[in-house]
């Protein structure tokens, strides 16, 4: 994709400004969302429908200093003047989602916009695509950004206090998010464009990717009988779950924008319920006794086996050292548990990356990072047997890996 100025003598405005004609074929890469922002498949399948470009910049003297540094401006032109940002108004979708109807390719927009734009400065421009747009319920803060004060790499956004309030009603939601910046073709460095009178054509790579990481828990042969295990309990209780959720034990409620990383000083949340299926008859399950296991019918709607069930979900970028330990009787510090309980018993299983290397139940939650717990792609259908491996066994997950996430990492339970 490229950004060209115009060949045209450009009308220069008193504080050196003038108008740069930019040609910018804008795209987001594939992605993984449905309607109400959960995820149902490891196939590209993105929804964004609110795609913005932020202008920051650098003076030509400062770059390559120790001083050099991105900060926020509005060009002199009606819709930055007004809004403080460029839409692509192009990014407007709600279904079917883009990539599942392309073949699975990700969106990609060509936007021209003419800025006055002062001569002497390296300009770098921000994307952010989101896909709330037309929710009722928005849980991602606008951004804020200060004229000639915020740099780009402060530039963050964050839940809403209402989100962060709703996990008091029991699940904390996260929407889908995507960002990147102005970046060379062949060598993906960052990229920005110096404008000077002289200025007429130049090439740039502006492409989103995703800033959140996705959560993808699809189980099958959900055990009908469990023991409790919880921290403190004398003995075991056998007990049949009312419900199964996974937790994250800490987990970030804001994102750096353009690092795609948690803020140093950004709020921790612990022990936060990400998804829960709910086990009772009016959710369409029933107890096998003599399989000792929950069942359902097989929904054809949304591809999922019989017996199985899948909860998802999106989260914020969060370090390692966040982490919690588990509220089971180990007592380990872990990233991920499920957890099943009747109200008034509970079982809490970690869960841990089919991974040969480094620690497999405590790690960080990295932006554009798949995590998920059995698999499901146009190729692959198989959810985890929960049941088989109620009593933990290692074992890996062969699986196609489908290019929906820059990574993916494949869970079982411990």
């Amino acid at each position: 994709m490229s950004c060209s100025a115009s060949n045209d003598a450009p009308d220069t405005l008193a504080d050196g400004s003038h108008a740069v004609k930019l040609n910018m074929r804008v795209g987001v890469s594939a992605g993984v969302v449905t309607g109400s922002r959960e995820l149902d498949t490891w196939d590209g399948a993105q929804q964004v429908n609110d795609m913005r470009i932020y202008v920051f910049r650098c003076p030509e003297g400062k770059k390559g200093t120790p001083e050099e540094a991105y900060t926020y401006c509005t060009p002199i032109e009606t819709e930055a003047a007004k809004k403080g940002y460029y839409s692509v108004d192009a990014f407007n979708n709600r279904e079917p989602y883009y990539s599942a109807e392309h073949q699975n390719m990700p969106e990609q927009h060509l936007y021209t916009f003419e800025p006055y734009l002062q001569n002497g400065y390296y300009y770098q421009f921000l994307a952010i695509g989101r896909d709330d747009k037309y929710a009722t319920k928005k849980v991602l803060t606008e951004p804020k950004f200060t004229e000639n004060v915020t740099k780009l790499e402060d530039a963050r956004i964050a839940l809403t206090e209402e989100a962060k309030n709703s996990v008091k009603l029991g699940i904390l939601n996260t929407t889908e998010l995507f960002s990147g910046i102005l970046q060379d073709e062949k060598t993906q460095e960052k990229a920005p464009v110096l404008v000077t009178e002289e200025t007429k054509y130049f090439h740039r790579t502006l492409t989103a990717s995703r800033n959140v990481a996705g959560l993808m828990i699809y189980v099958e042969n959900i055990p009908a009988q469990v023991e409790s295990n919880a921290a403190g309990d004398v003995s075991p209780v056998p007990f049949t779950p009312t419900s199964l959720s996974v937790v994250a034990t800490g987990i970030s409620t804001e994102t750096l924008i353009w690092q795609k990383q948690a803020p140093a000083d950004a709020e921790p949340l612990t022990y936060q319920t990400l998804g829960t299926i709910d086990l009772t008859p009016s959710n369409g399950w029933t107890v096998d006794a003599t399989e000792n296991i929950f069942k359902r019918a097989e929904d054809s709607q949304k591809g999922w086996k019989a017996n199985s069930y899948m909860i998802s979900n999106f989260m914020m970028p969060t370090p390692e050292e966040k982490m919690q330990k588990s509220k089971n009787s180990a007592e380990n510090e872990t990233t991920f548990y499920l957890h099943y309980t009747d109200g008034t018993h509970h079982r809490y299983d970690n869960i841990r990356k089919s991974t040969t290397t480094g620690d497999k139940f405590k790690f960080p939650i990295q932006a554009n990072h798949l995590y998920c717990l059995g698999a499901k792609s146009k190729t692959v259908n198989q959810p985890y047997d929960l049941k088989e491996y109620y009593e933990p066994v290692m074992t890996d997950v062969k699986v196609e890996i489908e290019p929906a996430f820059e990574k993916k990492h494949e869970f079982e339970t411990e």
